[in-house]
């Protein structure tokens, strides 16, 4: 199972940040910890699979509320060798 460790930059609105992290307390897959300085919010996903990792990424990107996401790391070294 890909784990990554991703910091979402948030929208400057209160009602973006708010509609983001709602949505984000909905996914079982995402690990959010508390905002830093109201603006920076560190997540932890936990994916099936690497592509399903990727797809969750750019989702979050796209996520209205989220003005830019950083990877900080990914680790998949409990991914089976094919």
């Amino acid at each position: 199972m890909p784990i990554s460790s991703l910091v979402l930059t948030l929208d400057a609105s209160p009602e973006l940040r708010a509609l983001a992290l709602s949505e984000f307390a909905r996914d079982p897959r995402l690990t959010v910890g508390p905002p830093l300085e109201g603006r920076w919010l560190p997540v932890v996903t936990e994916t099936a699979s690497l592509a399903e990792g990727e797809a969750l990424a750019e989702s979050l990107r796209e996520q209205p509320g989220v003005s830019f996401v950083d990877v900080v790391m990914v680790d998949f070294s409990e991914q089976e060798e094919c």
